[in-house]
């Protein structure tokens, strides 16, 4: 639940003070359990709450059996923050890759996170 408390706290946190929380990382959000994906709607509703000024930065798996990306679309199109996705490809809700070494791969994600937290605010 870590992402999902992460949003929570973020919410939280800039109802407080505009200036509390700069940024937001999402490594696999799950946006529902797999199967179920009517869930999303709850799931879903800190992000949908987060302000303007909030960053968010998801990373997901584009074979995460627990974020549905025609569903976590819709949700993004829902928020009201600014919200960037990286869609790691063949990626599973726990980021691995058949055909890669962890090693591979966390060396992508976090080079794209890296990026992610040195760009400039507008």
């Amino acid at each position: 639940m870590g992402c999902r408390a992460a949003a929570a706290l973020a919410r939280q946190l800039s109802g407080v003070s505009e200036h509390a929380v700069q940024g937001v990382i999402c490594l696999s959000f799950p946006l529902h359990p797999p199967g179920k994906k009517h869930t999303h709607l709850q799931r879903s509703e800190d992000l949908k709450m987060l302000p303007e000024s909030v960053r968010v930065l998801f990373v997901s798996g584009t074979e995460d059996n627990m974020c549905n990306r025609g569903l976590f679309n819709e949700v993004l199109k829902d928020m009201k923050a600014d919200a960037e996705v990286f869609w790691l490809q063949g990626g599973s809700h726990g980021l691995t890759v058949k055909g890669r070494s962890e090693d591979s791969v966390m060396d992508e994600v976090n080079l794209k996170i890296l990026h992610w937290i040195k760009k400039p605010v507008d």
